[in-house]
């Protein structure tokens, strides 16, 4: 017998995803939890494997639930937006997305072109800051929504992460770096956690430094490096051609992972919501 993917068993195990529990969902769902509990079963059973780990108190996705996550977030959405038009219920709502700034020029260029032309009732403000900034002002309830750079967590209870991310040292290829001298130093503003990680780590050595230059602008960062001003922190997988990378050897000790994360403030629990957060992560897919 062929398999099928029932809707409302993935609308009940993405709740189960944002709320991190099984109860919390059978409440936001109005199902009882032992309803809530037969729908994951049969979903993994489909699967082909255990979607979550479990506990008293709450839930985390396995590999195999992360990977379903990805998978059949679309689909849901999809199927929302494909009922709604039947119904003649365009979505419509305003959403407040915060975006940091090392990613804002992808999201920019790939939402509000699709936004206007596929969703023209959805009122869409991008707003751009360190990862810091759009923290505070998410738990201030002045976003929705916030794409974020954090510190790389494997414990999250929440969906996977939209990019892994490998900070790393840089500097032009022309830099001399004189151990005697304070390092000369181009950093974002504060509230950026690259920023909070250069001068940990450094401190941590007992190494002195300088600001050299700090900007919210990364290109302006990066300028500086690549004048062969200053040294700076890049993204391993984008690192330009003007850089090279500063070693252990040279005195550079190696760099937490990063994780760039879509969070959601506690009230954006709405379809319009939802929608923009899966247009975002699909950027990324």
């Amino acid at each position: 017998m062929s398999l099928s993917l029932d809707i409302e068993l993935l609308r009940t195990f993405h709740t189960v995803v944002k709320t991190g529990q099984f109860l919390a969902a059978a409440v936001h769902l109005n199902r009882s939890a032992s309803a809530v509990s037969l729908h994951i079963r049969r979903l993994e059973h489909i699967a082909g494997g255990k979607l979550f780990d479990r506990d008293n108190q709450s839930v985390s996705l396995t590999t195999l639930g992360q990977q379903f996550t990805l998978q059949t977030a679309e689909l849901l959405a999809l199927h929302d937006r494909i009922m709604g038009r039947l119904v003649d219920q365009p979505v419509r709502g305003k959403v407040r997305l915060g975006v940091s700034d090392d990613h804002a020029c992808k999201v920019v260029d790939g939402l509000f072109a699709q936004v206007s032309s596929t969703y023209p009732h959805i009122e869409l403000e991008i707003e751009t800051g360190t990862s810091g900034q759009l923290r505070y002002r998410l738990d201030q309830g002045q976003l929705d929504l916030a794409l974020v750079v954090q510190a790389y967590k494997k414990d999250m209870l929440y969906e996977p992460s939209l990019e892994i991310l490998q900070p790393v040292w840089v500097a032009s290829p022309a830099l001399q770096v004189n151990d005697q001298e304070p390092l000369p130093l181009a950093l974002h503003g504060e509230g950026c956690p690259y920023r909070s990680m250069a001068i940990e780590t450094l401190e941590r050595q007992g190494r002195q430094w300088r600001l050299v230059m700090q900007s919210a602008n990364s290109g302006l960062v990066m300028s500086a490096v690549e004048a062969g001003v200053a040294i700076g922190i890049a993204d391993l997988t984008n690192l330009s051609q003007q850089v090279r990378v500063l070693t252990q050897k040279e005195g550079f000790p190696s760099l937490g992972a990063h994780e760039l994360r879509l969070l959601c403030a506690p009230a954006a629990d709405c379809d319009v919501h939802q929608l923009i957060a899966n247009m975002v992560a699909r950027l990324y897919s």
